[in-house]
């Protein structure tokens, strides 16, 4: 995925920033408490997630959507499927 060259430096440098959370706890809630903590949400934790872990899409959405602190960005996305998924019913 291509992100204009903003966001992938800032991306980068919250991987470096956050490296070492990650190399000293190898916890993947501790390392989203940190990126929430340093404002990195969204796709970009996601992306540095994957950077650091060294993973593929899938994996870093679950270590995102699963962490204790993404419970209101966790609600938020299955709430927003539910209605994608009700309005698809509908079209059928």
């Amino acid at each position: 995925m291509g992100f204009d060259a903003e966001r992938s430096e800032r991306i980068a440098a919250m991987r470096e920033t956050a490296r070492p959370v990650w190399e000293a706890s190898g916890n993947t809630d501790v390392l989203q408490q940190f990126l929430k903590d340093n404002g990195c949400h969204g796709v970009e934790a996601v992306f540095v997630t994957m950077g650091l872990l060294d993973c593929d899409l899938a994996e870093a959405q679950r270590a995102f959507f699963s962490a204790p602190c993404r419970d209101a960005e966790r609600r938020f996305h299955n709430e927003a499927l539910d209605l994608l998924a009700k309005d698809a019913a509908n079209d059928a």
